[in-house]
């Protein structure tokens, strides 16, 4: 009893100290969701039309076509009772569809795969890239590893230009860093090291 005692008394104080709380964890899936949307949030183009560039082969198709393709891909992602038509939309069986957690994630990547047909992707010259690349490497890098995280796999600038299997200059260091193990640590990241040179100056053409 007296143990108890004393444990539940460190762990009131421990509680009662800066950076002593508890971290409240979230899966995977939700961290990796809330870093891709919030890079997208935080791309700010012109009059919002444009979105990054996309980091996945993108297949566009017509507008009555695009429901049954995103259907097919969610699908094929592990989720059969996904079903389409143009008048209902989506529904996953007899559930309502989850744009959170693993199912988030599977639509979220299902759109970087089939973009509707009113997403514009925003196209990057060299001039633009070279301020990209500068900044990511020399602020966001040592930022991010500053608050803890490990930054791998950063691309040459040549590739990052090239673009690889995406767009040219698709590539951000949040996508190479290790995850944390909540939203809310996620977010403290953001807030301290923000993803792209401030004030924004990509102004892209589509």
């Amino acid at each position: 009893m007296r143990i108890q005692r004393r444990a539940a008394a460190v762990v009131a104080a421990c509680l009662l100290l800066a950076g002593c709380s508890p971290v409240a964890h979230s899966s995977e899936a939700d961290v990796e969701l809330r870093a891709l949307q919030s890079l997208d949030k935080a791309w700010v183009v012109n009059d919002h039309s444009n979105t990054r560039p996309a980091s996945r082969p993108v297949r566009f198709s017509l507008p009555n076509g695009w429901g049954y393709l995103m259907r097919q891909c969610m699908v094929d992602a592990g989720y059969e009772a996904y079903t389409y038509d143009l008048i209902d939309g989506f529904t996953n069986g007899l559930n309502r569809v989850n744009y959170l957690g693993r199912e988030g994630l599977a639509w979220y990547k299902c759109r970087q795969d089939l973009p509707d047909y009113f997403i514009v992707h925003t196209k990057l010259d060299d001039a633009q890239l070279d301020v990209l690349y500068h900044y990511y490497t020399t602020w966001l890098v040592p930022c991010l590893e500053a608050a803890g995280a490990t930054v791998s796999e950063v691309p040459s600038r040549e590739a990052f230009g090239d673009g690889g299997e995406g767009q040219p200059g698709w590539w951000n260091p949040y996508l190479s860093a290790s995850r944390p193990a909540s939203v809310s640590v996620l977010d403290e990241q953001f807030e301290k090291c923000q993803p792209y040179p401030q004030p924004v100056i990509l102004t892209g053409s589509p």
